[in-house]
């Protein structure tokens, strides 16, 4: 009878042994108390169970178990995280690679909710781009670019367009003799534009000179326009003014000269017995002038 229990004692052993080992080799921590989170993404490739979990970049825990959800076509991963870290409820559960080969880990970005998720919580997650995948992706796009420039340089370079690029080539090279010739020109000339430069400096001076004359001439004017304004005009104008009124007056003499009708007929009848006579002297002298001779 006591070795029938002996036996059974060391199977109980044996098996208890043989769990506790499937459960360390699983990655479930054995020997202290941690938090169950449960983190649902899309695709978990490159994860594994007992794939550690970082807080801050501390290795904090490992994933226990990873199920496929047959409704939802997704995966539940469970991550085991000591207690010793609290994780806001708000948090995220990322995946990253942690190396250039590609190697997945968990990280918990910690979020700003005060209240602390509790084991057992669900926790939001997340997937970074590798490395490697975002080298991929640049090659990916480099070598599409490449292949765009590729043919867009064979569409440039065909027969068409090499003939307008011969052609453009020979215009180009014609401008550039032209230019050449331009600049020996501009070379051989160069005293004849000192020169010319000299003269306008000659011609800038002599119209310095002649701004300063008008300077002195507009200030003669000014003095002129001074000096008139000074004068007595208005006195003048009114000494014309009662001039003028004394001659048009009737009962001064020039008045009474101009609008008398007799002056006038007497110095007609004046004129014509004047005119009357010249006439009878030229016709008659001898008759008003008398002549004796010795």
């Amino acid at each position: 009878m006591r070795k029938e229990i002996k036996i059974g004692a060391f199977a109980v052993i044996v098996l208890a042994v043989a769990l506790f080992m499937i459960e360390f080799l699983k990655g479930k921590d054995i020997f202290s108390r941690n938090n169950t989170y449960y983190i649902i993404y899309p695709s978990v490739e490159g994860l594994s169970v007992s794939t550690g979990v970082t807080v801050g970049g501390y290795a904090a825990g490992v994933i226990s178990d990873i199920a496929y959800n047959r409704q939802t076509m997704d995966y539940t991963v469970s991550a085991s995280v000591s207690r010793e870290f609290d994780i806001p409820e708000d948090s995220f559960i990322e995946i990253y690679s942690s190396d250039i080969l590609g190697t997945k880990k968990l990280r918990v970005k910690m979020g700003s909710s005060p209240v602390m998720a509790t084991s057992g919580d669900t926790l939001r997650g997340c997937m970074e781009t590798d490395m490697l995948s975002s080298v991929t992706g640049g090659l990916d796009s480099l070598m599409r670019s490449i292949g765009t420039t590729v043919e867009s340089v064979n569409l440039i370079l065909n027969e068409e367009n090499r003939a307008e690029f011969r052609l453009l080539l020979k215009r180009l090279n014609s401008t550039a003799g032209n230019l050449e010739k331009i600049s020996a020109m501009l070379q051989s000339k160069s005293p004849d534009i000192e020169t010319l430069l000299s003269n306008l400096s000659s011609i800038s001076a002599t119209l310095d000179s002649a701004a300063t004359a008008i300077s002195g001439t507009a200030a003669n004017a000014e003095a002129i326009t001074a000096s008139l304004n000074e004068a007595d005009l208005k006195g003048m104008t009114d000494s014309i003014r009662s001039l003028a009124g004394r001659l048009q007056s009737p009962d001064g003499s020039i008045g009474k000269l101009m609008r008398s009708d007799s002056l006038y007929n007497t110095l007609t009848a004046l004129s014509s017995d004047l005119d009357s006579l010249v006439n009878s002297i030229r016709r008659d002298p001898k008759k008003y002038i008398k002549i004796s001779i010795f």
